[in-house]
């Protein structure tokens, strides 16, 4: 069976469908990627402060959430340059220094710590089905998954490919729980930006929030059900999370 094609029978009121983001909550790439402009930078010439890290951050956690395309990606890139100080005609520099390191520095962006082990076990639980959510390209996706070897841990995988809007629309939520076969109100959506937060809560969807990525004060101001350290903390809090649903369903 496909990844995208639905689990027959019924719908399952007793399963747990946990739908999980992949930047940031799976895969440090927002660390590595803000690596990228701070070498960048300071190569030319440009040290950036704290507050100039918030506003990269910012950036690209709107880019990440987006449908990107070579124009767009150069256009984040110029607007990067503004944001941390370089005057108009030396941004084409820091295009040159971090276009290919960029998109090199995405696919090879380590593992948060704890989430391969986290989703091993979560594999193993029974009544719990994982689908993978994000903006990443399917081919990006599937090739990142199965380098950590736990592609074959998902049950459904739902990429950029496959609606035509993200987060914080509901659509990939939706596909995903159709899919898993599993009521929406039995769903979890566990990730580290505030468009994670507000697609769970728009259709009656847990909201959990992680603290790695670019966890920023703005996600925890969408009022997930629950904040946790990490997605490595998330087997031990399982009982809790179905505890929850239950509630919330009943």
């Amino acid at each position: 069976m496909g990844l995208t094609e639905k689990i027959k029978g019924s719908e399952n009121t007793e399963r747990l469908g946990i739908l999980i983001d992949l930047d940031g909550t799976i895969v440090d790439s927002m660390t590595a990627m803000k690596e990228v402009f701070i070498s960048a930078s300071a190569k030319l010439g440009i040290v950036i402060n704290d507050e100039k890290q918030k506003k990269v951050g910012k950036a690209l956690r709107e880019v990440m959430g987006g449908r990107p395309t070579p124009l767009s990606e150069l256009m984040f890139l110029w607007r990067i340059g503004r944001i941390v100080g370089l005057p108009w005609w030396r941004r084409p520099l820091l295009l040159l220094a971090s276009y290919s390191k960029l998109k090199r520095t995405a696919k090879q962006a380590p593992p948060v710590s704890g989430a391969v082990e986290a989703i091993e076990k979560l594999c193993k639980r029974p009544n719990v089905m994982l689908a993978l959510v994000t903006s990443r390209s399917r081919r990006d996706a599937i090739s990142k998954i199965r380098s950590l070897g736990i592609l074959t841990h998902f049950d459904a995988i739902i990429t950029r490919d496959d609606a035509k809007s993200f987060k914080p629309s509901p659509e990939q939520v939706n596909l995903a729980a159709k899919i898993l076969n599993i009521p929406i109100k039995r769903c979890v959506l566990v990730g580290d930006m505030p468009t994670d937060i507000d697609a769970a809560k728009s259709v009656g969807a847990m909201s959990v929030a992680v603290v790695t990525g670019i966890f920023t004060e703005e996600t925890k101001s969408r009022h997930p059900d629950l904040i946790i350290n990490s997605i490595a903390e998330l087997p031990e809090r399982l009982e809790e999370i179905l505890s929850m649903v239950d509630k919330q369903v009943h």
